[in-house]
């Protein structure tokens, strides 16, 4: 039987245009991370010059049907857990939606899945593993990998912030634990205490925007800082990145 290529272009197409786009009508915890210039361009209504793949789509599917299949056991383990309430701040113009609150704990537990290759064996014990350089094999430059002993930056300013609108509800928060999931059932759990080194760049980062917001003028991209510790993971998939570059102010000039 031949292959039904244009079936699968069509389905590929279908799952692409699925995508639906969230209106931005205040900042994101889960999008904290990314570009300053990169989330005032979305808060304007400034349209993307990078659109999600359909592939992308259907890990981001398949992703929250992990992450809604392995919820139920949360509260077996730590006990009962309030889910998916959704919080917004006036003051830090902010909204954010955590996974799961212990409140008799004093603790978040973030699910998040990953792909299968985002986890290395070291020592018998399972981690995320992280770049930690190159090395030459035959004509080849390859990337080293080691354990990561930390859940992934970007993740943990996104809690930071469910911190942050906790504490305007009254609500204490002393640690914070990341169950990372794939697909092929590995799981990787991070225990971590609150950071106040966290919760001081969540704020920087806050005033950064406000600051831009209230003044309409837009923040500057860090897009290309390479050395960056959030480049690898947010950075360079910025959504307004072109071959000329990224988050240009042209883009806003054509939206006035």
């Amino acid at each position: 039987m031949p292959m039904q290529n244009d079936i699968s272009v069509k389905l590929y197409q279908v799952i692409k245009n699925s995508n639906v786009k969230r209106k931005m009508e205040m900042w994101h915890a889960s999008s904290l991370a990314s570009c300053p210039r990169n989330q005032y361009f979305k808060r304007k209504g400034i349209k993307p010059t990078q659109e999600p793949s359909a592939a992308l789509v259907i890990r981001w599917g398949a992703g929250h049907l992990l992450e809604t299949m392995i919820r139920p056991h949360i509260e077996t383990v730590y006990g009962k857990a309030a889910t998916n309430d959704r919080m917004t701040s006036e003051k830090y113009q902010l909204t954010g939606e955590f996974d799961n609150l212990i409140e008799a704990d004093k603790r978040l537990v973030e699910i998040k899945s990953v792909h299968d290759m985002a986890f290395i064996e070291r020592d018998g014990k399972t981690y995320l593993k992280e770049s930690t350089g190159t090395r030459e094999w035959g004509n080849k430059t390859q990337k080293t990998w080691g354990a990561k002993e930390t859940p992934y930056l970007h993740h943990e300013l996104q809690n930071h912030c469910y911190v942050l609108l906790l504490s305007e509800l009254g609500v204490e928060v002393k640690e914070i634990d990341y169950v990372y999931i794939s697909l092929s059932g590995r799981i990787v759990v991070y225990s971590t205490k609150v950071s106040e080194e966290l919760m001081r760049n969540v704020k920087a980062r806050l005033k950064v925007l406000n600051d831009a917001w209230e003044a309409q003028v837009p923040p500057d991209c860090m897009c290309h800082l390479t050395e960056h510790p959030l480049y690898d993971s947010v950075l360079k998939y910025c959504d307004y990145r072109t071959e000329d570059g990224c988050c240009s102010l042209e883009l806003l000039n054509k939206e006035q």
